[in-house]
């Protein structure tokens, strides 16, 4: 009986050794597709980023954008009050970014990107010029006046 059972473990472990690997190049199962974020959490985060926006939570708001983008966010206005916010609290790394993807995503608001006060100082980065002319080429193609005319509130 003991050497049934030897017999039986050795078989099992001999079983397991071959049917598992660590290996990463050699993946034991199929690969899970890869999921797209969830659009509506991203619309609903980037509403109540919104919503916090206007009651003067800018800091809030932002992490809210920050979370909505990468959640598939891809609002202009949205993205470019995201910039507005980053340049306030000093961070103009951040602010370019938020204003380039603004540019990107179709933002038109040439009178809002050139009289913001808080965007002046990005005025001097190399990004600045190509954000600029990215949005004044969406206002050219804009059949109607952009949302974005005003700013959030100091």
């Amino acid at each position: 009986m003991r050497r049934l059972f030897m017999v039986l473990a050795v078989l099992h472990l001999a079983a397991c050794a071959t049917t598992h690997t660590n290996d990463p190049q050699a993946p034991t199962g199929p690969i899970p597709p890869a999921t797209r974020p969830d659009e509506s959490e991203a619309r609903r985060l980037g509403a109540e980023a919104d919503k916090l926006l206007e009651d003067g939570r800018y800091e809030d708001a932002l992490f809210l954008y920050r979370r909505a983008w990468n959640d598939g966010f891809r609002h202009p206005d949205a993205l470019f009050f995201a910039g507005v916010i980053a340049a306030r609290a000093g961070s103009a790394d951040e602010a370019l970014i938020w204003l380039e993807r603004a540019a990107t995503e179709g933002f038109a608001g040439t009178n809002a990107l050139a009289s913001e006060p808080s965007l002046e100082p990005l005025q001097q980065h190399e990004a600045w010029a190509r954000i600029a002319a990215k949005v004044a080429a969406n206002a050219s193609k804009s059949p109607t006046p952009p949302a974005a005319t005003s700013s959030p509130q100091n």
